[in-house]
């Protein structure tokens, strides 16, 4: 599972570059952006064609972002982990799909500082679609009511956030919280609560950071999205070790 998210980490990167653009994802084929030069196949080879171009377009010689190959490795490392973790079972694909939307949005929040329905609205509907059918082949359907308080549990506080702070708290961030909460909630409503917490803290080191090192001011935004999926992956993998070591 981890060499096909390797694979399907150079879709991420297409997803990644031209979601926030309001471009399709689908066409036209994989170019450079410099000199509109579209990639062989040889060129599209996750990781390796990076290595094999050295770092650069092979039309115009422009320099490639490292980020590409960097989302392919994480997006196999993810993918090995998710497996690993849910195991062969009914609800795979949907974690799958579920990790690949973690990878794809924190990019986008750290390169244009939001998280864009048009791939939140898509990702939602698809976590749904995907929850039915894991709860219809496994004949259970009570993954599918945790699944839904988790839901309201981490996106209703985050909305009260939103609502009591103007401007703390983006739009994004509170549909994240919904499409994260569905997940974690379905493996149980305490990894709702360590996946948020994780959020919250991870996010609030990340700024102070930010703000010692001069990276950012007291009124300039810090991307919240990143943080909230790190916690959210860490739940998924570990939550219930974190939740024991929390409580004693």
């Amino acid at each position: 599972m981890g060499l096909l998210g390797v694979i399907l980490g150079s879709f991420a990167n297409v997803v990644i570059y031209r979601a926030p653009k309001g471009l399709s994802v689908v066409k036209p084929p994989s170019h450079c952006t410099d000199c509109e030069h579209f990639l062989e196949w040889y060129e599209n080879i996750p990781v390796f064609s990076f290595v094999f171009l050295r770092g650069r377009c092979k039309g115009c010689g422009a320099p490639i972002s490292a980020r590409y190959p960097l989302i392919e490795l994480i997006m196999g490392m993810v993918w090995a982990a998710t497996t690993y973790r849910i195991g062969l079972s009914p609800a795979l694909p949907m974690f799958l799909f579920f990790v690949t939307i973690l990878v794809v949005l924190s990019a986008i929040d750290l390169e244009v500082r939001r998280l864009p329905n048009k791939v939140l609205w898509p990702a939602s509907i698809a976590a749904v679609a995907l929850g039915l059918a894991a709860a219809l082949i496994s004949r259970d359907l009570t993954n599918l009511s945790t699944a839904l308080l988790g839901t309201l549990a981490y996106g209703l506080p985050m909305l009260g956030i939103g609502l009591a702070v103007p401007g703390g708290m983006g739009g994004g961030d509170i549909k994240f919280a919904g499409y994260l909460g569905w997940h974690l909630g379905w493996l149980g409503l305490g990894r709702v609560a360590v996946g948020a917490l994780l959020g919250f803290i991870l996010g609030g080191l990340l700024g102070i950071a930010l703000l010692l090192a001069g990276r950012k001011g007291r009124k300039d935004a810090i991307p919240f999205g990143p943080s909230m999926a790190f916690g959210a992956f860490v739940s998924m993998l570990v939550g219930n070790l974190v939740l024991t070591a929390w409580l004693g």
